[in-house]
């Protein structure tokens, strides 16, 4: 795990400064550079880690605090900020061990160490890890020992393998239960308010988390012929559409399509696919569209039946069935084009 973006820093290692105003955005080597002088002064660093390497303990975007080690003992646990020696970068692990020439350290979320690091490699300690407006204290309290023996041997990744099929097993009987008429008729007579909006930028930045958590997020200037809308529950995102429009140059895209419909599970039966895509037809027609496209995998019957609902039919796109072929030789799935005239 690397960090950017220093965004305080203290004179003394126990209070903190935080400056007014800007952010920095700094290489590795400047953020190195960076750390070593405040480390110099005796004074702590506030900053936002970027990277997967130590999650779950931390994650992308939590912040940390780095405080100089003034002669203190390092032990096993600890999470510290040091300069890998085959590379010079810094990195943010933790330390799983010792051994002659130095310490033996490794990212929680990495099949193999960083090798044996220099104890004059070590530039400071992780003393607090922020997430939101809470202190994450699992990752460097008492059981930082703990976690540093479980992942000596792996058995830290094993074990979150194991709770991801666990999850996966449950959320496949969640949605057969979701498919109940008795289900959906609960959940209509307890009337779960669901609110449909335009996303923003949060909004986006958190489902490019639920799409591809193990990439960093990045913002990007606004689509004009791109409209999304996210579904909430509670404040909480549910699920997610996008309007597009492809021009002719976007051949053979080109046209008015519906993309990305996605319903987190826990809130599937609630209707939450229907609004989403009420808001994209509506769209289309607002835009003068003639017809509305969409591309779905054949055996998604549940997306299917949906899109049928809406009059949605199955047509055969020429300019698009050699690379829907393509893809279905390439990943096993096999994609069809559904159209909805709107005039």
């Amino acid at each position: 795990m690397t960090y950017s973006r220093e965004i305080s820093s203290s004179d003394t290692a126990d209070e903190q400064y935080v400056s007014e105003g800007g952010t920095l955005s700094l290489s590795n080597l400047g953020q190195k550079e960076l750390l070593l002088a405040m480390m110099e002064k005796g004074a702590a660093l506030r900053t936002t880690a970027r990277g997967y390497s130590m999650h779950p303990f931390i994650r992308d975007k939590d912040v940390l605090t780095i405080s100089p080690l003034k002669n203190q003992l390092l032990s096993v646990g600890d999470v510290v900020a040091f300069t890998q020696p085959a590379t010079g970068r810094l990195v943010i692990h933790r330390i799983i061990g010792r051994a002659r020439q130095g310490l033996v350290i490794k990212g929680d979320n990495c099949f193999e160490p960083d090798g044996i690091v220099p104890d004059e490699k070590i530039i400071g300690r992780i003393s607090r890890i922020e997430r939101g407006t809470e202190d994450v204290k699992l990752a460097v309290g008492k059981l930082r020992s703990f976690i540093a023996f479980l992942s000596r041997g792996n058995a830290l990744l094993y074990f979150k393998k194991n709770i991801v099929l666990l999850l996966h097993t449950a959320g496949n009987a969640l949605q057969r239960v979701q498919t109940l008429t008795v289900y959906r008729g609960l959940v209509k007579m307890l009337s779960f308010r669901i609110i449909i909006s335009e996303a923003d930028e949060d909004d986006m930045e958190a489902i490019h988390g639920m799409f591809t958590p193990d990439v960093p997020y990045r913002r990007r200037d606004e689509n004009p012929n791109v409209t999304n809308w996210v579904a909430k529950r509670n404040g909480k995102i549910a699920g997610f559409v996008q309007n597009v429009f492809h021009p002719k140059a976007n051949h053979p895209w080109a046209g008015h399509w519906l993309f990305s419909l996605y319903i987190r599970v826990r809130y599937r039966g609630m209707g939450i696919g229907k609004m989403l895509t009420e808001k994209v037809i509506d769209k289309a027609k607002e835009q003068n569209a003639t017809e509305l496209l969409l591309a779905v995998f054949e055996d998604n019957k549940r997306a299917i039946n949906l899109y049928q609902q809406f009059g949605f039919e199955h047509i055969t796109h020429p300019d698009l069935e050699p690379m829907l072929a393509e893809e279905k030789i390439k990943t096993g799935r096999r994609r069809i084009v559904m159209r909805k005239k709107l005039v």
